[in-house]
């Protein structure tokens, strides 16, 4: 007897439980029947077995119907078709056509399938009912066995408990947790697909070895309960993770390289620097720490490419809860110019417009180096910008400024999605004709065809400009002016103007100043000899999302008494450069007069 496989012919024939044969099955002429039998017909719980439905005398399958009665077991596996033809002593009996199911059983008893119903050759046909016996294995007790996978694991992993309920009769089962709060952060039923099984997902919070309490399960009046567990929990792992933040790195190139420590919450000792000083400068350290999820600890170092080739960094040794470890080397490959994997898209560029075209010594000039996209068709994800590289700005002092700008901005009528990259404040120290020259920057781009996975290099670069600086007028240049170009106000007050020697008498001077607000500086105060004068506190503002170039710095001077008299505190004067009326200005607060009396002389 051999047996002809049809399931690669016909794989929709195994889909689902209603099953059409579209091939004709050629058998010798006999009257058609069907049957059905189990193989095994007796089984226990837990065991699986075969349930084989046979036609003979038909020359086509046009349908198939499964029973719906089947509670007590489980599908382990598609159907499978085929066609047993005889052969040997058995030649010139008819072929047989069979479908055969492979299942497990999870439920004891006796159970009756209904019928299965077959139509073949126009004709339906019907098998009898078919006797299962399902016995419970290897006891006739009802049990709940539990496991716990991994049952070895560290702080911080995931595990699994499953239950299930063996040779009970079918019924509603209600399976209760244990209290497990003590050693886990979190458990969350994780469900089950079997009626008489579920199970829980869990996170393992304290290290030791823990006897896990019993399962119940609830099925009306009755209970049962499993036997306890044991779950061996170790330390936490300590995962360390490296990043280079980009993909071209070229010489004077500023780059990013990032250090992630999983698993603490400090380190016992800040690691050495990735780099040495003769192979990249060390630009700034960007530290940040949290505790939840048992903590982690980053480090993000800044640097300047200084020359070119191919260098090794780390292994980096990294402290912590009194352990040692170490990161995998990774290379790092510094080339003497920019090199990207293609072209820049036309809709993809890099912008760095001064406000002005032209400026005074002094006068404060923005200007911001931005990335901006337009809308990319097929890819829609934003760039990551990698390697930077601005011009030296010589001639000019650099300064922070802060400030956010428009998230979209139009260019030449077209509308563009604004990455802003820089944002730097150029003072000029000398007049003429300057070139700011151009900045450079890797953007890499996400493709949307394989879901943003992997990304290409390119590289952008912006226009240089050309600024003109012109020398501050010397027609009109007041005595206090000291280099300040944009407008001033001040206003002073005290807080007495009658004190006892030892007391303190509190001067503050507001100043709004209208461009360099940081490099405002301290007014000069000609204070009287009966007075000891601190250095002033001084507190810098900015309105609520302003450009940086507007703002109030207050100063605050602690003038303590030491002899008797009377004082006055003179006007402040300051002077200022206005670039827009292209004359000077000067703003004066109002004198104050201070009477020192004896200490105690208040008091009789």
């Amino acid at each position: 007897m051999r047996e002809c496989n049809m399931l690669s012919r016909n794989p929709s024939l195994v889909a689902a439980f209603t099953l059409v044969l579209a091939a004709t099955v050629e058998v010798q002429a006999q009257e058609p029947s069907v049957r059905v039998y189990a193989d095994p017909p007796e089984v226990a719980v837990g065991e699986r077995f075969r349930v084989v439905v046979e036609v003979s005398g038909v020359n086509r399958l046009e349908s198939f119907a499964i029973p719906e009665r089947f509670n007590f077991a489980q599908f382990r596996s598609r159907p499978v078709l085929s066609v047993k033809v005889p052969g040997g002593d058995a030649a010139g009996s008819a072929n047989s056509v069979l479908l055969t199911y492979a299942l497990e059983a999870h439920e004891a008893g006796l159970f009756e399938v209904d019928p299965f119903r077959v139509i073949a050759d126009g004709r339906t046909l019907e098998t009898d009912p078919l006797a299962i016996l399902v016995a419970r294995e290897g006891s006739s007790e009802i049990e709940v066995r539990t496991r716990i996978t991994p049952s070895r694991i560290h702080v911080g992993d995931e595990f699994r408990l499953t239950a299930e309920i063996v040779g009970a009769p079918s019924g509603t089962h209600e399976f209760i947790s244990p209290d497990l709060f003590d050693i886990v952060e979190r458990i969350s039923p994780a469900g089950t697909l079997a009626a008489t099984e579920w199970s829980w997902s869990a996170q393992a919070a304290e290290e030791g070895e823990f006897i896990i309490p019993p399962v119940k399960v609830v099925d009306g009046d009755r209970t049962w309960e499993s036997q306890p567990l044991t779950l061996v929990v170790g330390p936490r792992r300590v995962r360390i993770e490296t990043r280079l933040g980009s993909q071209s790195i070229w010489v004077g190139g500023e780059f990013d390289f990032s250090l992630e420590v999983r698993g603490v919450s400090t380190l016992d000792e800040e690691p050495v620097t990735p780099l040495t000083d003769d192979v990249a400068e060390l630009l700034d350290v960007q530290e940040s720490s949290f505790d939840m999820d048992g903590g982690q600890v980053a480090r993000r170092y800044s640097f300047r490419a200084l020359q070119a080739g191919r260098f090794e960094i780390g292994p980096i040794r990294i402290a912590a809860n009194g352990q040692t470890f170490e990161t995998q080397p990774s290379s790092l490959v510094v080339d003497e110019v920019p090199t990207g994997d293609a072209d820049p898209p036309g809709d993809l560029l890099l912008a760095g417009v001064p406000g002005k075209t032209f400026a005074y010594v002094n006068e404060p000039v923005v200007i911001e180096y931005a990335v901006l996209q337009g809308d990319r068709v097929g890819v829609g994800l934003w760039p990551v910008v990698g390697t930077k590289s601005w011009p030296s700005f010589e001639g000019f002092e650099v300064l922070g400024v802060p400030g956010w700008g428009e998230r979209e901005v139009v260019v030449d009528g077209r509308r563009y999605e604004r990455y802003l990259q820089r944002r730097v404040t150029l003072r000029p120290l000398r007049a003429g004709q300057v070139n700011l020259g151009a900045a450079t920057v890797e953007a890499k781009i996400r493709n949307r065809s394989d879901f943003g996975r992997d990304m290409t290099s390119v590289i952008l670069t912006s226009e240089p400009h050309t600024l003109e600086v012109l020398p501050l007028p010397e027609e009109g240049r007041p005595t206090s002016f000291r280099d300040h170009v944009g407008k001033l106000q001040a206003v002073s007050w005290v807080d007495r103007t009658r004190a006892e020697v030892g007391d303190t008498v509190i001067l503050q001077v507001e100043v709004s100043v209208e461009g360099l607000v940081e490099a405002h500086l301290a007014p000069e105060v000609d204070f009287p000899d009966g007075f000891e004068v601190s250095d002033p506190e001084i507190d810098t503002n900015y309105p609520p999302r302003g450009s940086g170039l507007r703002g109030t710095r207050t100063y605050t001077y602690h003038l303590t008494a030491t002899t008797p008299g009377t004082y006055v505190i003179p006007a402040i004067e300051m002077s200022y450069f206005d670039p827009e009326t292209e004359s000077y200005g000067t703003t004066r607060t109002h004198p104050f007069t201070i009477t020192v009396v004896p200490a105690g002389a208040e008091a009789r």
